[in-house]
């Protein structure tokens, strides 16, 4: 059974357990559906540990992606102060700027 600690197009049934690994993906939901009843028989002690009721399943349908994305300018395009033209600052640290939106997996 393949699984992933990260949503992709592939990878975008989930099930989620608090007290175990948080997060995991899968590629089908008979996969992710196992998975999950495995977590849920660790809660088996003298009884039901109440805990067993944050485990849940669900499928990923969005997710925070990168959109207008700017490269950043070459040296010679920024003033003294790191500033291209505009007037928008560029630590020596990026390569680029950009937004996030919630879009479709592998958009």
């Amino acid at each position: 059974m393949s699984h992933s600690y990260r949503p992709t197009a592939e990878f975008k049934y989930f099930f989620y357990d608090e007290n175990g690994s948080g997060f995991t993906y899968y590629k089908t939901t008979q996969e992710r559906d196992e998975a999950a009843n495995d977590a849920i028989q660790l809660y088996l002690d003298d009884g039901w540990s109440e805990e067993v009721e944050s485990v849940v399943v669900g499928e990923v349908t969005g997710q925070a992606t990168q959109v207008d994305i700017v490269q950043r300018p070459n040296d010679s395009e920024l003033d003294e102060d790191s500033c291209d033209e505009e007037g928008q600052y560029w630590d020596s640290d990026h390569e680029f700027m950009c937004n996030y939106k919630i879009m479709g997996l592998g958009k």
